[in-house]
C-alpha cells in the first residue's frame, strides 16, 4: 500500500511535506474539503510564512484510519 501512495504524485517517494494541491489530489478530495479536514483537525498541517503544507504521515495516516473503519 505504501508503494502506492508514493508513486501517487511524481517525487512522492522523498517528499515530507505536500503542498496542498498535492494533498487533494493524493486523496482525490476537492480542494474545499482538504481545508474542512485541516479545519476539523483530522488532517495535521504546517504554517512555513504563507505556505501551507501537509505533512504526508498524516495523509498516509488518515487514509489508515479511514481504511481500518471500513473494516470494523
Amino acid at each position: 500500500m505504501d508503494e502506492v501512495i508514493k508513486r501517487a504524485i511524481p517525487g512522492g517517494e522523498d517528499t515530507l511535506l505536500l503542498t496542498v494541491r498535492e494533498a487533494y489530489m493524493r486523496l482525490r478530495i476537492s480542494k474545499w474539503k482538504l481545508y474542512d479536514l485541516l479545519r476539523s483537525k483530522q488532517l495535521e498541517m504546517v504554517k512555513i510564512g504563507r505556505r501551507t503544507l501537509i505533512p504526508l504521515r498524516s495523509v498516509e495516516a488518515f487514509i489508515l484510519k479511514g481504511w481500518k473503519e471500513s473494516l470494523a
